[in-house]
């Protein structure tokens, strides 16, 4: 497929690196020069310097026989006029990054005056609702939702003293039935494995299971986890994903402050929240954060535009009794370095975009990718096609590559999962885990003949 991708940023060139190495012909058009040479440097891909607003670039860029457009630069005006130029080359699909909360609502203004956008990405919504997941799910340290939120994905680190510490797969049975949950994935320092039977899982391993939603109550005791009720969070910074942010935890009855230096975003956040404390100052005044309860504390959320004082505010609200960090960062390389710091979690809002912009490339009858922070593995939902290898046969003569793992099928509305003898049939939508390597190999099984 020939993509043109509009912006080389984070999303852009992590875009059009993932896709390249994916056999498509990609085309990128930045007007930076710094980004120009970076991703010139680093990947083979055609790059076109100027800006996408015009369209003699984007006739220089090859859209004239263009299948698919990917706008995502930072400014949502940009992105907006390529897709209605796009159109008019005929360009059959066009996806476009847009942050304003007006175009993307339940019943956004782009579907109704002819912007011709085929789908919408808004990484700030994405971003609020990956926090209320974390903060919903009792030690979580990353969370992806499957099948319209009934399968969940979830990370959690392993304490030394949980049940399953120490424990191979296979003998798990003895702690609880594994009927509703599988381990898919472990991340140990720095490597991300696929578990086998005989792995054993150690203290500090992070691990990744899927369950189904119902079943998670009875499966954080294996991490020695309960639900405890979140009553208070701190936020640092004054910003769009804040206030929205503040906007949900107050619908939930808890408590929340602000913290922001700058004196018009507190009068601006305090003008559209109603019951948020707003406190101005520096997220590194330790006065301040005591002022803040911080002792008391259940989650310290970092989402300033200052990538260092989110780190150390962070840092030091933990020192001062916070008992959870959650830190923004907006560069995909920072986020193993901050982890390393010992952040309970760090989101980055651009490679959760990369994953929402896949589903709608990828081959097959693809309903969501995640893309995981901590490597470039994924894990991906399916609609199992009539005519794909993987339909009407045991799975274990399914020939699925080394580095991937079949997580669960959902059968009839329910999540289950799946042993050497299950078949899987023409619809039913399956959750496949994958390392880089095994990542093409997954979308050929799941292809169609005609894909």
């Amino acid at each position: 497929m020939k993509i043109l991708i509009v912006g080389a940023g984070a999303v852009g060139f992590n875009l059009a690196k993932q896709l390249s190495m994916e056999g498509h012909d990609i085309s990128v058009v930045e007007k930076d020069y710094d980004l120009v040479k970076r991703i010139t440097e680093k990947l083979d891909v055609s790059v076109v310097s100027g800006s996408a607003s015009s369209p003699t670039v984007l006739e220089e860029a090859g859209i004239q026989n263009t299948d698919m457009v990917l706008a995502v630069t930072n400014s949502d005006e940009i992105n907006m006029v390529v897709c209605t130029l796009s159109h008019s080359y005929g360009v059959k699909t066009r996806i476009a990054r847009i942050r304003n909360p007006e175009f993307t609502d339940e019943k956004p203004i782009l579907h109704q005056n002819g912007f011709y956008i085929d789908h919408v990405v808004n990484p700030e919504k994405i971003t609020i609702n990956s926090i209320m997941d974390i903060i919903g799910t009792p030690g979580a340290i990353y969370v992806a939702d499957f099948t319209e939120g009934d399968i969940l994905l979830r990370g959690f680190n392993v304490p030394e003293d949980a049940p399953i510490a120490g424990k191979r797969l296979s003998e798990l049975k003895e702690v609880e039935s594994t009927d509703s949950f599988l381990i898919v994935a472990i991340q140990r320092n720095d490597e991300m494995v696929i578990p086998t039977g005989e792995t054993k899982l150690l203290p500090r391993d992070n691990i990744f299971v899927l369950v189904a939603k119902e079943a998670l109550p009875f499966f954080l005791p294996m991490v020695n986890r309960r639900a405890d009720e979140v009553e208070k969070i701190v936020i640092y910074g004054a910003n769009r994903i804040s206030l929205e942010l503040a906007k949900k935890l107050e619908d939930h009855k808890i408590s929340v402050t602000i913290i922001e230096p700058d004196k018009e975003k507190t009068q601006q956040a305090a003008a559209v929240l109603d019951r948020t404390i707003i406190l101005q100052g520096n997220g590194l005044d330790v006065d301040l954060l005591k002022e803040s309860s911080i002792d008391i504390t259940d989650f310290f959320v970092a989402l300033s535009e200052n990538e260092q004082t989110n780190i150390l505010s962070a840092l030091l609200a933990k020192r001062l009794g916070a008992r959870k960090a959650i830190v923004l960062t907006e560069e995909p390389a920072f986020v193993p370095i901050i982890n390393s710091l010992g952040m309970d979690i760090v989101i980055n809002p651009r490679l959760i975009t990369v994953g929402s912009i896949l589903q709608h490339i990828r081959r097959g009858h693809t309903l969501s990718v995640v893309k995981f922070q901590h490597s470039e593995a994924e894990a991906m939902e399916f609609i199992a096609d009539k005519d794909s290898k993987v339909v009407g046969k045991p799975i274990r003569e399914i020939p699925f590559p080394q580095g991937s793992i079949l997580g669960a099928i959902v059968r009839e509305g329910t999540m289950q999962i799946p042993r050497g003898n299950t078949i899987i049939n023409p619809g039913e939508s399956v959750i496949v885990f994958a390392l880089p390597n095994a990542i093409e190999k997954i979308q050929s099984l799941f292809s169609s003949k005609k894909d």
